[in-house]
């Protein structure tokens, strides 16, 4: 029985929010619920307009991508790693909600749902090998279990947009490490 003040939403999602009380444990919790079951992370995900949590998981995971990419790239790269999962959230969220526009629930939640998959991503472009099947199974399959779990929109349409965010990312990696790899090192050349 539901309790007073609660929907079905802010019940089923409890479990899979990132707890700020014990971050480690929590963050490392949440990342294997991700990898090893989508589909279930995506489904009790809180459809909430309520940005703490992805929020601070978010910075959590940008620390971490800092410091993975101080060891592979130097202080640059990890200024870098530091901000660019929060930009890259939301540029990622805008074109997801644009790409499942009809579907259910607003932008705040359409960023919840891009929050998890960005913050797994992170840490793992700074190695040179794995950044490859990291980028294909963040940007096309947890994406795609995202937006077609929390947005309800077809699984074919999910799947399409996340292929497409996904090219344009990697697009625009192309050609930001061309342009800024004299400034930023070679650890942009890796990239491209």
């Amino acid at each position: 029985m539901a309790k007073r003040g609660y929907t079905r939403d802010t019940i089923r999602g409890g479990a899979s929010d990132w707890d700020v009380s014990r971050p480690f444990s929590s963050a490392l919790r949440t990342l294997g619920s991700l990898v090893g079951h989508p589909g279930r992370f995506f489904e009790v995900l809180p459809k909430v307009p309520d940005v703490r949590a992805p929020g601070l998981f978010l910075a959590f995971s940008g620390v971490v991508s800092a410091v993975v990419w101080s060891l592979f790239g130097g202080i640059y790269a990890a200024l870098a790693g530091l901000f660019s999962p929060l930009i890259a959230s939301l540029i990622i969220a805008l074109l997801s909600h644009l790409g499942t526009w009809g579907g259910r629930y607003d932008f705040v939640v359409t960023w919840r749902t891009v929050v998890y998959p960005v913050g797994f991503f992170a840490p793992l472009a700074a190695v040179p090998i794995i950044r490859w099947a990291a980028v294909f199974y963040a940007g096309v399959v947890l994406l795609s279990f995202g937006l077609a779990t929390v947005r309800e929109v077809s699984v074919a349409r999910a799947v399409v947009v996340s292929a497409a965010i996904t090219a344009i990312v990697l697009a625009f990696m192309w050609v930001v490490s061309g342009r800024f790899a004299p400034v930023f090192g070679s650890w942009f050349l890796v990239l491209g």
